[in-house]
């Protein structure tokens, strides 16, 4: 990692401190490694500075991290977020993931910070996911099969939760980041995607999102990212029952097509087998 660029830095303040973070120049995206050398998490930041969230308190669903000076990058305050490979029991245990096993979620799911502030996990099996508050929306090409933490008509837009899950053949393939709000386009890579038309990404694949998330996110604006335990996301498909209310095909390619003419979140990817 570190004759590649990345630099070993502190973590900002919460749970699994026994994980070594290293962040790139920007700090946009930063993957944390177990003492085996395996990854087990990985970190968002959003510059203090740079964003914009007029429809939520930052401090309700990010962690302020007050990042030291490093050579190419200057002290600076970001909102971060941050998702967990590895349970906090396994890492005690001793028994966190393996190189040898080869696969990024070896643990059985993935742990992010909820709504109460404490650990919340993910499952990797979509059986499991389906037993849990995470509502199944609809599949997009490409993407997977989408899940929202309590996404209903009736939700509140404060209440949401900024991690939603990917599946495709019953299995996690992947996590996402949304937020309301706008970011300056970030040097030297801008890592979060913007989507084109807000009330097309809500109809297309958060079919019973509130009322609210629409007009939010017209308001306020939305950043996200797609993040993929595995190698060929593009090849994904959607089959029938994939989508709780499947949108119009035509919706569909534009937004993959969008989705994949900006391919920045897929080599977040990288950072997993580097």
């Amino acid at each position: 990692m570190e004759s590649s660029g990345w630099k070993r830095t502190e973590c900002p303040p919460g749970p699994l401190q026994e994980l070594r973070m290293y962040c790139s120049t920007g700090r946009g995206v930063c993957p944390l490694y177990d003492t085996a050398g395996f990854v087990a998490g990985l970190q968002l930041a959003l510059p203090v500075d740079d964003f914009e969230s007029l429809a939520i308190k930052p401090e309700k669903k990010f962690v302020k991290w007050l990042a030291p000076a490093v050579e190419g990058d200057p002290a600076k305050e970001y909102w971060t977020l941050t998702q967990f490979y590895v349970s906090q029991d396994s890492l005690k245990a001793g028994s966190g993931p393996s190189v040898e096993n080869g696969a990024t979620l070896q643990d059985g799911g993935v742990w992010v910070t909820g709504l109460n502030g404490k650990l919340l996990k993910i499952p990797t099996s979509e059986a499991e996911l389906n037993t849990t508050a995470f509502k199944k929306q609809n599949c997009v090409p490409n993407m997977g099969t989408h899940y929202y933490y309590n996404m209903t008509e009736q939700m509140k837009c404060e209440d949401l939760l900024p991690w939603f899950a990917l599946t495709t053949n019953g299995e996690l393939l992947g996590t996402g980041f949304i937020m309301f709000g706008k970011l300056a386009t970030q040097k030297p890579r801008h890592w979060f995607e913007i989507p084109p038309t807000r009330a097309e990404v809500a109809e297309i694949t958060i079919p019973y999102a509130p009322k609210c998330f629409e007009e939010w996110g017209a308001s306020y604006g939305i950043i996200s990212l797609h993040i993929y335990y595995i190698d060929d996301p593009w090849n994904i498909r959607c089959k029938n029952g994939d989508s709780i209310k499947p949108a119009p095909v035509i919706e569909r390619l534009m937004l993959n097509g969008y989705r994949y003419a900006n391919q920045v979140a897929d080599e977040v990817k990288r950072l997993f087998s580097g």
